[in-house]
């Protein structure tokens, strides 16, 4: 049974190596091409927008919501795990 497992595990890597080479040499050419045809050219993307002043302030005042939202989120929690004496 062991040599049919050994036998097996070759014949697959023979087969998968074997493909893998293939498919490398068959597509190497469309690479080469691709990168021959976009060599020498150099592109330079230049920012035409500018950021607006209303959506930091937005982010800022959004930011500022959630923190008191956690800390009174916290304080009830808090609140709430505190024994409470009973007589």
């Amino acid at each position: 049974m062991t040599g049919v497992v050994v036998v097996t595990v070759i014949l697959f890597s023979v087969l998968i190596g074997g493909a893998d080479f293939g498919l490398g040499y068959a597509v190497k050419p469309i690479y080469n091409g691709a990168a021959s045809a976009n060599n020498g050219t150099t592109t330079t993307v230049v920012p035409t927008a500018t950021p607006s002043a209303s959506a930091s302030a937005s982010a800022s005042a959004s930011a500022s919501a959630s923190a008191s939202a956690s800390a009174s989120a916290s304080a009830s929690a808090t609140a709430s795990a505190s024994p409470s004496p009973s007589s």
